[in-house]
């Protein structure tokens, strides 16, 4: 009986499918390095480098496992001849690829996170600046209508 999948055939068309994922993450990443401002604040400035390091670095681990995956689909599985090193060799290195690339997006995660709170509490220090502005100018625009009236002040 023949297996549902043929196994050279599946691994093509993943290998193929990875491949074409990572030229497409590097055409965006590309794509994104382009639009990006140039007069950016040396904190930001620092973490675009740093993300652009993680992203450039996540795709060639794609790539590669895509390249591993493309080895693995012409290596001989036949149960009669015994176990495979270069079968376990390329499978296992996959796996442990695949595990890098976990970490370094849980990494770039992490900073992103970390990025987007220096962010909203900039934004959030900016707005009580300009609420505490408006609050004083809205206090003397009162005192100066007060004193404009005549009325008696504080004695």
């Amino acid at each position: 009986m023949t297996p549902a999948q043929h196994y050279p055939t599946a691994s093509l068309a993943l290998a193929a499918g990875l491949g074409l994922i990572a030229v497409f993450l590097a055409l965006r990443e590309w794509y994104e390095l382009r639009a990006r401002e140039d007069d950016l604040a040396e904190p930001d400035r620092l973490h675009f480098a740093r993300q652009d390091l993680r992203r450039r670095l996540g795709i060639g681990i794609l790539a590669l496992i895509a390249g591993l995956v493309f080895v693995g689909s012409f290596l001989d599985i036949s149960p009669r001849r015994g176990p495979s090193i270069r079968f376990l060799t390329v499978w296992i290195a996959v796996l442990g690829l695949i595990v890098g690339l976990l970490m370094l997006a849980l990494a770039d995660l992490s900073a992103t996170r970390a990025y987007a709170r220096r962010h909203r509490k900039r934004i959030i220090r900016e707005s009580m600046e300009s609420i505490r502005e408006e609050a004083r100018r809205h206090a003397e625009r009162s005192r100066d209508a007060e004193g404009g009236r005549g009325e008696p002040g504080p004695s």
